[in-house]
Parts: C-alpha cells; sequence; structure tokens
C-alpha cells in the first residue's frame, strides 16, 4: 500500500509542473493564431492552459519585434519616437479576442474548480464515514455492492485541493483495505476482483511501455492520462503487486528519462542561443556612438543593423529567465542608433527646407522668365537656372515631385515657344537653300554668254546671295563652295586681263567676307608684304659677298632672279592692299 501511495503522490506532483513544452518559437503570428484556435479546453483545461501560456509567450515576444520595427521604420522616415504610435493589424485584433475568450473560459473553469473541490472534500469525507459505517457494522448479502457503490461515488467525485489530497486517499486506501481483509467470506469474491484489477493493470502498464517509442512530449501527454487511469483501478494480488508496480516504474522512468533529455537538449539550444544573441548585441552595440554627415553612410550602417535584426530573429528560443534583459539590452543598443540617426535626418530636414525656399526663388525667377520674347537672352538665363538647381540639393520629399514640376513646367513654357519660333526659322532656312541654289543655276547658264557681263553685275551677284539670308548650317560650306566656283567659273570667262579678273576675284572675296573679314586680308597681306621685303634686303646684302668668278656669277644671275620675283609678288600684294584700303 505504501508503494501505491508513492506512486499516487508522484503523480499528483507531476500534475503540477507545466504540462504543455510544445516548441512555438518559429511559429510566426498568423502561425500562433491557428494554434490559439485549436484549443479545446473542454477536453483538458489543465494542458489547454499551459498551452495557452507557451502560445502568449511567443505571440508576446514577436509583437515586441514586429512594435520595434515599427519604430525603427517611422523613425527612417525622419519622425520622433515619442510621437510613434503602434496600430495593431487584423491578425494581432483577432488573437488578442480569442486569447481572451480562452483565458476567461479557463479561469471560469479553474475558478469554479477550487470551488468544487471545497465541495468534493465534504463529499470524500461523507463516503469515508459511510465505509467506516459498513465496516464496523456486522456483514450482510449487500455489503460489497454498497461498499463499491461508495468506491464507484469516490471515483466520480471531482479533485480536493492539494492539501487535503494525501490524507484523503491514505484514509480510503486504509479502508479498502481493512474491508477486504476483515471479510473472509468475500475472499474468494476480493481475488477474483483482484485478479481483474491485475489484467487491467497490466494493460495499462502495457500501453504505457509502448509511449517510449513515440515523442517525448506525446509520450508523457499520454502517461498522464494512463496513470491517472491506473489509480482508480483496484487493488490486485499481493503477490503480484511488487511486479506489476515494478513494471509500471520502469516505464514511467524510461519515459520521464526520455522527457528530461528532451528538455536537457531544448534547454542547451536555449543556451546555444543566448550565447549567439549576446554576439549579436556585441555588434550591434558597435553602431550606438555612429557619426556620418553622409546619408550613404548612414544607409549602409543602416542595412548592416537590419541585418543584424534579422539574425537575431531567426535565433531560436532562449531560457525564460534570460529573455527579458536580453531582448531589452538589444533593443536599446539598436534604440540608440536610430535615435542618432533621426537627429541626423532632422538637421537634414532643415537643410532640405532652406532648399525648398532655394528652389522656390528659382521656379519664381523661371515663372517671370517664361514669356519673354528675348528667347536668346532668356534662353542663356534659364540654363544658368537650371545649373543653379542642379547644383541646389534636395527637398522634403513630399515636395521633390510639386517643386520640380513647378519649375520644369516654366522652362518648358519658355522653350516650347522657343522651338515653335526655332521651327519656323528653319522653314525660312529651307526656303533660302532653294532660292541660293536657283542663283547658282542662273550663274551656270550665264557661262555661255559671260562677255555681256561686268564687274559690277558680278558683284551685283554677291549682293543678291548675301540678301537671300541664311541657309541649314549643315548645308552651309557645300552651298558657299558652290557659289564660289560659279563665280570664279564666270569671271575666268571675263574679256578681262588677269590683273582685272585677280582684282575682280579680290573684291568678290573681300564683299562677300564683311568687316572682320578685310580686316584679316590686310593684315595677312602685310605680313607676307614684310616677310617679301625682308627677303628682298637679305638676297641684296647676299650679293655683295659674291667673288668675281665664273660660279660667283651664276650664283649672282640666280639671286637676281630671285629678288625680281619677290619684287613682282610685292606688287601684287601691294596693289591688293590698295584695292582693299580704297
Amino acid at each position: 500500500m505504501n508503494k501505491e501511495l508513492q506512486l499516487h503522490d508522484a503523480i499528483d506532483e507531476s500534475t503540477a509542473v507545466d504540462v504543455h513544452k510544445e516548441d512555438f518559437s518559429q511559429h510566426s503570428k498568423s502561425d500562433l493564431l491557428k494554434a490559439l484556435l485549436k484549443i479545446k479546453p473542454e477536453e483538458h483545461f489543465q494542458e489547454a492552459a499551459s498551452l495557452l501560456k507557451s502560445i502568449r509567450t511567443q505571440y508576446d515576444h514577436l509583437f515586441e519585434q514586429e512594435q520595434q520595427a515599427a519604430l525603427q521604420r517611422f523613425v527612417d522616415e525622419g519622425s520622433a519616437p515619442e510621437d510613434f504610435q503602434f496600430r495593431k493589424d487584423e491578425t494581432a485584433l483577432e488573437f488578442e479576442k480569442e486569447y481572451q475568450k480562452l483565458k476567461d473560459l479557463i479561469s471560469t473553469h479553474f475558478s469554479g474548480l477550487e470551488k468544487q473541490k471545497a465541495k468534493n472534500i465534504d463529499v470524500k469525507k461523507a463516503v469515508l464515514e459511510k465505509m467506516r459505517a459498513i465496516i464496523s457494522s456486522e456483514e450482510s448479502a449487500d455489503s460489497l455492492q454498497e461498499f463499491k457503490k461508495l468506491q464507484e461515488e469516490w471515483r466520480n467525485t471531482g479533485p480536493v485541493p492539494s492539501g487535503d489530497v494525501k490524507e484523503l486517499w491514505a484514509n480510503y486506501q486504509a479502508l479498502t483495505e481493512m474491508y477486504y481483509n476483515n471479510r473472509s467470506i468475500y475472499f474468494e469474491l476480493k481475488e477474483l476482483d483482484r485478479r481483474k484489477n491485475l489484467t487491467h493493470k497490466q494493460e495499462l502498464v502495457a500501453k504505457i511501455e509502448q509511449l517510449v517509442q513515440l515523442p517525448a512530449q506525446q509520450a508523457f501527454n499520454d502517461l498522464r492520462k494512463l496513470q491517472e487511469e491506473f489509480r482508480h483501478v483496484g487493488p490486485v494480488p499481493k503477490e503480484e503487486h511488487d511486479v506489476i508496480w515494478n513494471r509500471l516504474k520502469a516505464a514511467t522512468d524510461a519515459i520521464n528519462e526520455k522527457r528530461q533529455q528532451f528538455y536537457d537538449e531544448q534547454s542547451k539550444r536555449k543556451e546555444e542561443n543566448f550565447l549567439k544573441k549576446l554576439t549579436l548585441i556585441d555588434k550591434l552595440k558597435e553602431f550606438e556612438d555612429f557619426v556620418s554627415d553622409k546619408i550613404d553612410d548612414w544607409k549602409e550602417k543602416s542595412e548592416q543593423v537590419l541585418h543584424i535584426q534579422e539574425e537575431w530573429k531567426k535565433i531560436g528560443p532562449v531560457p525564460d529567465d534570460k529573455l527579458k534583459e536580453l531582448s531589452k539590452n538589444f533593443w536599446a543598443a539598436g534604440k540608440k542608433f536610430f535615435a542618432n540617426k533621426n537627429v541626423f535626418f532632422k538637421k537634414l530636414d532643415n537643410k532640405r527646407k532652406e532648399n525648398l525656399l532655394k528652389k522656390t526663388e528659382l521656379c519664381e525667377q523661371a515663372e517671370a522668365l517664361k514669356d519673354s520674347a528675348d528667347f536668346a537672352g532668356t534662353s542663356r538665363t534659364l540654363m544658368n537656372l537650371q545649373k543653379e538647381w542642379a547644383k541646389v540639393g534636395q527637398v522634403p520629399l513630399k515636395y521633390k515631385d510639386s517643386i520640380y514640376e513647378r519649375f520644369k513646367t516654366a522652362c518648358d513654357h519658355f522653350f516650347r515657344k522657343q522651338r515653335e519660333l526655332q521651327a519656323s526659322a528653319d522653314a525660312k532656312l529651307v526656303d533660302n537653300l532653294k532660292a541660293k541654289e536657283e542663283l547658282i543655276s542662273g550663274l551656270q547658264a550665264k557661262l555661255s554668254n559671260a562677255a555681256a557681263e561686268t564687274a559690277d553685275s558680278i558683284l551685283g551677284y554677291v549682293t543678291a546671295w548675301d540678301e537671300i539670308g541664311f541657309v541649314p548650317i549643315e548645308q552651309k560650306k557645300t552651298i558657299q563652295d558652290a557659289f564660289k566656283a560659279a563665280l570664279e567659273s564666270l569671271i575666268s570667262k571675263l574679256p578681262l586681263d588677269e590683273e582685272a579678273k585677280n582684282t575682280l576675284l579680290l573684291q568678290v572675296e573681300v564683299k562677300q567676307g564683311g568687316g572682320k573679314k578685310v580686316e584679316s586680308v590686310i593684315k595677312d597681306l602685310q605680313r607676307k608684304s614684310m616677310n617679301i621685303k625682308t627677303d628682298i634686303d637679305r638676297y641684296k646684302t647676299n650679293m655683295d659677298f659674291f667673288a668675281n668668278s665664273p660660279k660667283a656669277s651664276q650664283l649672282k644671275d640666280e639671286v637676281l632672279n630671285k629678288i625680281k620675283e619677290a619684287e613682282a609678288e610685292l606688287k601684287k600684294i601691294q596693289d591688293k592692299l590698295r584695292i582693299l584700303k580704297g
């Protein structure tokens, strides 16, 4: 009897621990909500309460991470942490509703259970008194049935407060043993009943022995149910008591050992995870005092910090007694980094506001010029404003598009008008090109009757050419060369001497060149004139050094020829200068 009491005590103690140890560390909020919805408290309130606690622990951990991540995004966008308000999503609201409903249901159950336990004490004490009365009374044919009814009433009566379990159970066992021991008339019936109890207990122990093949947590949960059933089976033959007891103890010890190994491994993993998270805290602390005046630096460091936080989330659970302090230290380090980042972006925001004012002024200047008719001057001014715009830094994000669109609209308005004018001008250039092509064709047609032309008519063609105006830039050189060639061909056929023709060609060149061209030609001719004069002086100086010899005489003749050629070239240049200056 003492061993059975010890087993029952062990069973009662096992029900007092946290019966559910399922690992929810890798569950998302949605997974946790699904697990919550699967809980059926009416099937096993103690297990439901333990399960609810495990789910809530992981949910609170995820909720804190989500809240911290939202706070960091809020701060990243340039807002102050004290302005942050976290809004729960639909999953969170549904979770809270279902959690509270289950919590209230379980709480109500256990509250009612405690009240019922107090009532059950009186019921069981009354049963014990009735058992004593049967034992002390004279034996009758109905005694056994009455006693069994009392046993059934005892089993059907619910639990009592834990402080009364041991004493009540001891009294019940003692009275039961006393009843069967004192009634030898029912000995055979008692033995038969005990044999039945032995068979039942053997079946239960066999089931318990098979549980060792199951996963540790499932095996332990099933063990509790079978233990509860075992304890309510009556006594067995004395010679079998120790055998069945030892089998039960061995099977129970094996399952408890497997369960303990599971807990030990789980604890080991939690300690390993704890060390990993300590390492991440050290890494994160390196960013606490980071400062920079460059956005890219903050962006790079933020990505590194967020990467560390993602690593943190992927690491499994840590020991419960270390979780709160560990999380506090980790998120505090990240919070300090993002606080420094917030200070930087607040300064940056002030600078962006200044930039907004500058860009607003540029918009006002561009808008004032958008309808200007001074296309050349305004075009240069607007391009300078665009260069200034490019030098101004960024503006607050919400004004980025609108301020740019305002400036672009003003510039586009002006340049669109300019393009429209340019299109009109381009059409005029094409018309001028056609007119000049016709003039060239006319000159080519006059080649057959060149004798009718004069210097004045030739110069008149140049005047007509200039009056036509500009042509497309890509056609300018080609058409100009064609006109020059046509004039030169016509002049070459005039009934004039070479000097008169050269003079006319020079007049044509000057007339086409304009003032700057004339000045350039004069300077070029003057430079050539000076060079030729220098050559003539050098030749004459060299003449004085020649000796009277046949060879010297030959050299002297060569130099004299060079002098004559140079003087002839000089005269041509001087004639051109007279024409140009006259």
